[in-house]
């Protein structure tokens, strides 16, 4: 049955492969690549050592893999690492990483095109990063025996059932691939769909939070002038979240009048909707690009900040967990000694949540965040433990790197 499901899969990415290249061909993703991803042009190896090849979908796992790229950059020299990924914008991120020697779109998941890059390139080892099962990609390795590890794996709940709708092709895509987990939930879930090898490393993303800088801090503080308020931060505000959040921020100035707020949304897009919220809130706000003295609101429209603004606050909310959306990234605020606060949907960091278990706080609605937020500027001292109990459960956690780093390079050898 499996061998039927893997002759049918390739048949059919086959032929879809063309057409899809015809509806695909401006899309911002997939413009100028297309003769690459079908098979017809092929990458040039860099350099005449062993190659490593890295497959990344998009932003989130390069960087995820950017600290393993330069620690085997370091330890093994004459390595060429080659990385592909989907998305324009993970192409563009990976190029400007150190470490990476050739950058190239993901082909098509047809047998040929997979066959052809993996004979011009021939990768000691194929290296993917997180859930980016590709059935031909893995099976043409498999073929051709080199190699294939997952490294950071992930695997919600949600994703195991949908492979699980196939059982027997997830199996046969995945006996022979090697899992490094980032979490036991996620290793358990590839072990159930068939994974050849699976082990728990921890996740490559804890050693990718930023050291803090004080210096920095104490001049991002001046420049907001703030002085000795006590501040608020809720750092990457999720479509459909901006409104719950004005609502939080009203009702903690009830309590707290001199509560100075940083709202720093997603996307770009969301500056609309916040700047209309903030009009109607009667708050003197201003933008981050064009600081006004003497305001009580300060929206982010600013790029690459929002690490270095949660080193400022006294509390900070992380966005997208009121809203149905999955969460996002709690240990920025943590690794600066921050009370971090976050809704109840989390199910995409529930690895950050395994960290630090018991020394974040929890809010299910507007009124509990505003209520905490309130509570922590006029309490400081009932926080100062849970906060510092989460960033040394963070510096515990980290090192994760150098347990992937020996795994790929007993492949190197």
């Amino acid at each position: 049955m499996a061998r039927v499901l893997t002759l049918l899969y390739s048949l059919l990415a086959g032929v879809l492969a063309w057409p899809a290249g015809l509806l695909l061909r401006r899309h911002p993703n997939f413009a100028g690549t297309i003769a690459g991803r079908l098979g017809l042009t092929l990458p040039e190896p860099p350099g005449t050592g062993p190659v490593l090849w890295v497959h990344a979908a998009s932003v989130g796992e390069v960087k995820a893999a950017a600290g393993l790229v330069r620690a085997l950059k370091g330890t093994c020299p004459g390595v060429s690492v080659c990385l592909s990924s989907m998305t324009a914008t993970g192409r563009q991120v990976a190029a400007g990483m150190p470490g990476v020697d050739l950058v190239f779109p993901l082909p098509f998941d047809t047998p040929w095109a997979m066959k052809r890059h993996l004979l011009r390139l021939n990768p000691r080892v194929l290296v993917i990063v997180e859930t980016e099962l590709w059935p031909s990609l893995i099976t043409q390795a498999a073929s051709l025996g080199i190699p294939v590890v997952v490294v950071n794996g992930r695997m919600t709940e949600r994703s195991a059932r949908r492979y699980g709708l196939l059982p027997s092709l997830a199996r046969a895509v995945l006996s022979s691939v090697r899992v490094l987990a980032m979490a036991e939930s996620d290793a358990s879930r590839f072990s159930r769909l068939g994974a050849g090898e699976v082990e728990t490393l921890g996740n490559l993303k804890l050693d990718s939070v930023a050291d803090v800088d004080p210096e920095k801090r104490d001049e991002i503080r001046g420049s907001l002038g703030v002085g000795d308020r006590p501040v608020f931060i809720a750092g990457s505000i999720r479509e459909g979240e901006e409104e719950p959040v004005f609502r939080a921020v009203e009702r903690a100035r009830k309590r707290v009048p001199a509560l100075f707020s940083i709202l720093a949304p997603r996307h770009p897009g969301q500056m609309g909707t916040l700047t209309g919220l903030a009009e109607k809130s009667g708050l003197r706000w201003c933008l981050r690009s064009r600081m006004e003295p003497g305001a009580d609101l300060v929206l982010v429209d600013t790029m690459g900040e929002l690490f270095s603004l949660y080193g400022v606050s006294s509390a900070a909310y992380v966005g997208g967990s009121l809203v149905d959306t999955g969460g996002q990234n709690i240990l920025e605020p943590i690794a600066w000694g921050v009370p971090t606060l976050h809704g109840p949907h989390m199910d995409n960091f529930t690895w950050a949540l395994e960290v630090v278990e018991g020394f974040t706080i929890r809010v299910q609605s507007p009124e509990e965040l505003g209520d905490a937020v309130a509570d922590i500027a006029l309490f400081p001292e009932k926080y100062r433990d849970l906060a510092r109990g989460a960033r040394d459960r963070l510096e515990e956690k980290r090192g994760v790197t150098l347990r992937y780093l020996e795994k790929i390079r007993e492949y190197l050898r």
